[in-house]
């Protein structure tokens, strides 16, 4: 990993260094502010190396690496905060994520093991297991993670989550059970808990699903290429997701409150726009370490 700077972490994490650009005004109470959150995170569980900066229009400010403890499997990010997840132990940590940094507030060694997905919106953030269908949910705000909610029956085999400010799309992988009846919904998430508003009923089976403040994009492979398709995610609700084109194939994708990232684990990765439903390629991106396996933006 290039390191341009290194913080060892004991109570808390990097600090903030300078605010960053502006983004679209908010579409829901839950995503309080006139902006969007544009700060970034990269994480390398074999090692615990982390990076944070601004994804901002497309375009990449790095603000830093530090270290962290090795092992998180899932991250979440909110409109102000990180929260971080072994599901294989239960460890977990959660902290302050603005201005392209993070600061650790709080430890967890007791999270409940076996979470499948774990996605936040503006205000919340939703713990789901795709083998039995229970969610907790909780709030998301100022550092600070509070549960709210438990679910028990949510449906099962939700494979892919994604939410923007305030509304959650989920998808199934087609021919497993759930997707039989509903391939895919979208509800609101909001306030720390979870409500349903209907299931998305495009003809088209959704592929993997990554959301900025507005927007959501499904992106599945095809013919040795990812075929992309966007649409709006506000108030509970996904419209139509339209084709807006293929890109070559890539392993991840991360978001910010304007921004997606297309990223391969050799270090290759391009950036485009996702803003009011419409995307917008932006390039190749040059200067990013390879070997990251979680990456997470706010919203």
């Amino acid at each position: 990993m290039r390191k341009s700077l290194v913080v060892a972490l004991a109570a808390s994490a990097v600090a903030v260094l300078i605010s960053g650009p502006a983004t679209p005004a908010s579409a829901s109470e839950s995503c309080p502010g006139t902006g969007g959150n544009t700060s970034i995170f990269f994480y390398q569980a074999g090692t615990g190396a982390a990076a944070a900066g601004y994804l901002s229009a497309g375009h990449w400010q790095s603000m830093g690496e530090f270290d962290l403890p090795s092992g998180y499997t899932h991250a979440a990010a909110s409109h102000d905060s990180l929260l971080l997840y072994n599901q294989n132990t239960g460890a977990g940590e959660v902290g302050t994520f603005t201005y392209g940094g993070y600061s650790r507030t709080r430890t967890y060694n007791d999270f409940p093991k076996g979470w499948t997905q774990v996605e936040a919106s503006g205000d919340s953030v939703l713990f789901y297991d795709a083998h039995t269908g229970h969610g907790v949910t909780g709030t998301l705000r100022k550092g600070k993670y509070r549960q709210l909610g438990v679910y028990n029956d949510l449906h099962k085999d939700w494979v892919t989550m994604a939410s923007s400010c305030d509304t959650l799309t989920a998808a199934a992988q087609p021919g497993s059970a759930a997707y039989i009846w509903d391939k895919s919904l979208h509800a609101t998430l909001e306030y720390g808990e979870y409500e349903q508003r209907g299931n998305y009923l495009g003809e088209d089976p959704l592929g993997q699903l990554t959301a900025t403040r507005d927007s959501v994009l499904s992106w599945a492979k095809s013919g040795g290429k990812l075929v992309l398709q966007a649409g709006k995610a506000t108030d509970g609700w996904v419209t139509h997701l339209s084709p807006v084109g293929t890109t070559t194939l890539w392993e991840k994708v991360g978001r910010t409150a304007d921004s997606l990232i297309f990223y391969n684990s050799d270090g290759t990765a391009a950036t485009s726009t996702l803003v009011d439903g419409h995307y917008k390629s932006v390039g190749p991106l040059d200067d990013i370490s390879p070997g990251w396996t979680l990456i997470e933006g706010g919203v």
